[in-house]
């Protein structure tokens, strides 16, 4: 374990390289013309958040999540189907198929059959059936005011997801990049560092 001032420094420069792409992010979304996505940068968060959540950080998974979160897009207009084809047998069949037969399907399918595959990041598979579920099926929240269902297809939310992904990887990168610099005394490329996120992969 290094000493706790290599530790704050760490952190610090960690931090510095998070700020300064999450600024360059959010410049470019401010100023990019006709951007259909204003006022949903909070989305692009999502892959940055469950990233983050992982013990090991490795930019690696940052595949797996991406293709995961289709599969759950897939998800989603499966029980949207399920929705059309059987909304007159009544709310409780609905719930059935859809809170147990697919929230039970998504767990065994990615976390068991696919488990040793770049499908088995289970949590965006999640984040992709909630808003497939939520932006077709219901009003969208978005910059204070609700959006109609289906305002937002799958392809926007692949379009946000990847944005959120390349901005996770970048400002990991980044992050990296000055702690190799600066606290270590060598640039650190992306193979170089032990893939454990810019605020944890040299304090153990």
């Amino acid at each position: 374990m290094p000493p706790k001032s290599v530790l704050i420094k760490i952190a610090l420069f960690a931090g510095i390289g998070t700020g300064l792409v999450c600024l360059v992010d959010g410049l470019m979304r401010d100023f990019t013309p006709f951007n259909k996505y204003q006022g949903m940068f909070w989305l692009t968060f999502m892959p940055l958040i469950l990233f983050f959540m992982k013990e090991k950080q490795d930019r690696k998974y940052l595949l797996n999540m991406w293709l995961s979160f289709i599969c759950g897009l897939a998800w989603g207009l499966v029980a949207i189907g399920a929705i059309a084809a059987l909304s007159p047998a009544g709310p409780v069949i609905l719930d059935i198929i859809i809170d147990f037969l697919i929230c039970a399907a998504i767990v065994f399918v990615h976390k068991g059959l696919f488990n040793r595959t770049p499908l088995n990041a289970v949590a965006c598979v999640f984040l992709g059936f909630a808003e497939t579920l939520g932006c077709l099926q219901t009003s969208f929240p978005i910059a204070g005011e609700l959006l109609p269902p289906m305002s937002l297809n799958g392809i926007d939310m692949l379009v946000i997801f990847t944005w959120g992904a390349l901005v996770t990887f970048a400002l990991s990168w980044v992050s990296d990049a000055l702690i190799g610099k600066f606290v270590m005394g060598k640039h650190s490329s992306p193979e170089g560092a032990s893939a454990q996120g810019p605020s944890t992969e040299r304090g153990e």
